[in-house]
């Protein structure tokens, strides 16, 4: 691990920062940090699986969870439609695998964050000159 994730860690986990507040204080993107986070924090990355209690207003309920999954178990065992039949097949295995999950996914990946959030900023840059240029091109006129 390097230098980096480990003193975004440590703001996380010991110092109690939000990821918004370690991007301010080192200059990164939020994105950049997050990443970070889900990759060298199991603690941020069992935050991330927290959901509030009370609002419940998005999700299903239990029932309807059990209702939608008996559904797809159905579909994948017996639809006439063999597509049908293997793409609900593989959402069923890869959720219980757990690949459904996006902080899962990221957690394995290695990447090297200062790196990661140059080539955001780059591409920002880019984006704004190509914006600035446009503009600019429909103030002349032809």
């Amino acid at each position: 691990m390097t230098g980096e994730l480990i003193s975004i860690k440590t703001a996380y986990e010991q110092d109690g920062l939000t990821p918004a507040e370690i991007a301010e204080s080192r200059d990164l993107s939020i994105d950049s940090v997050k990443a970070a986070l889900c990759q060298c924090s199991s603690i941020y990355r069992k935050d991330c699986g927290q959901e509030s209690e009370e609002d419940t207003t998005l999700n299903f309920s239990d029932d309807e969870l059990r209702r939608v999954n008996e559904k797809l178990v159905s579909l994948a065992l017996s639809a006439e439609d063999e597509s049908v039949q293997l793409r609900a097949a593989m959402y069923v295995r890869d959720d219980k695998k757990g690949r459904k999950e996006v902080v899962k996914a990221v957690a394995n990946n290695t990447f090297n964050v200062l790196q990661f959030n140059e080539i955001q900023r780059s591409a920002r840059e880019g984006a704004k000159r190509i914006t600035e240029q446009f503009r600019n091109s429909k103030a002349i006129p032809a």
